[in-house]
């Protein structure tokens, strides 16, 4: 998959977090990082637009594609470039 955009909704102190970064950091996909840490009203309009309520939340090309491990999944089984 061509990566035109990518943008992450995180904390400052996930792990997942940390690894989804790390893997677009690894591939040189540059991305923006969304710091919703202590923003409830953020992560609940995440929550009520992607059904998801953990972080990180991946959106790639302005698709959300899901969490940390969704991201690895797509890499695994399509790559990422």
């Amino acid at each position: 998959m061509k990566v035109q955009k990518a943008e992450l909704y995180t904390w400052p102190t996930c792990p997942y977090c940390k690894r989804a970064k790390g893997l677009l950091d690894q591939l040189q996909i540059p991305y923006t990082d969304h710091d919703i840490w202590g923003q409830d009203d953020q992560k609940q309009a995440l929550i009520e637009k992607t059904g998801q309520t953990t972080v990180p939340y991946v959106f790639l090309n302005d698709k959300f594609v899901g969490g940390c491990d969704d991201l690895f999944t797509l890499y695994e089984s399509e790559g990422l470039e």
